[in-house]
């Protein structure tokens, strides 16, 4: 369900967001203590027995005391309002800033955050570009295989030579021209570019006579021109 090569910060993110839907164990833990904190925090002057505990939480070490991780968390999120927001959004507004957090670090990544930064906004958005994460019609071994396409970290002679430093050469095996990368395997390879125009073709056909069936007309196939070595004296 995870490939091997795929980041682990994509599979915590929403499927609208390029992320395959996983509760983070970390994200929720730090929700939770954040929850704890406010709630101390604003009970204590209410419940003397809430009092005694939030002044045994600050007289603790760091690992030990909860108001302490969350000054840490607070910091690390570079959020300095997200304890004060809780009480008025609630956990579900700690947890949409955790979110931001983990894309952020998703995206500055130089391999795995290249399709991410890469897509172009203007002309479409990430909710109609990922619905087919967020749909869930795909087996989980086929998104597995997708993601890391996408973020260019498949095995690959370019990733072999410039990530990982295995190899000297670059260069695809088959045209020998351009460095072998997913997306030059896919769609710009001169030796595999015959294959992909076929495909592409046969698919545009089939289209065609689809879209021709529901609007009732005669698809192209129907109504192809035929040579002049069939038409006959008579229809001449």
């Amino acid at each position: 369900m995870h490939h091997p090569k795929a980041d682990t910060d994509g599979l915590h993110g929403k499927g609208k967001e390029a992320g395959r839907g996983l509760l983070q164990t970390e994200s929720t833990y730090k929700a939770e203590i954040i929850n704890i904190a406010e709630y101390l925090n604003t009970k204590c002057t209410e419940d003397q027995f809430l009092n005694i505990d939030k002044h045994h939480e600050i007289n603790q070490p760091y690992m030990n005391s909860t108001i302490k991780v969350v000054g840490k968390v607070a910091e690390e999120l570079n959020q300095s309002n997200v304890i004060s927001n809780t009480k008025k959004e609630g956990i579900q507004h700690i947890k949409a800033k955790l979110g931001q957090y983990l894309k952020k670090k998703w995206e500055s990544k130089v391999v795995h955050g290249q399709y991410i930064r890469s897509m172009d906004r203007q002309l479409t958005t990430e909710e109609e570009t990922f619905l087919w994460l967020s749909r869930g019609d795909l087996k989980g071994e086929t998104e597995s295989e997708i993601t890391p396409a996408q973020g260019q970290a498949l095995q690959t002679k370019y990733n072999a030579t410039k990530i990982l430093q295995t190899e000297t050469d670059s260069k695809c095996r088959l045209c020998k021209q351009f460095d072998e990368t997913v997306k030059h395997i896919l769609s710009a390879c001169p030796v595999l570019a015959k294959e992909h125009i076929k495909r592409h073709d046969t698919v545009c056909a089939q289209l065609n006579v689809n879209i021709c069936k529901e609007i009732g007309g005669k698809s192209r196939q129907q109504t192809r021109v035929r040579p002049r070595t069939e038409i006959s004296q008579n229809e001449s």
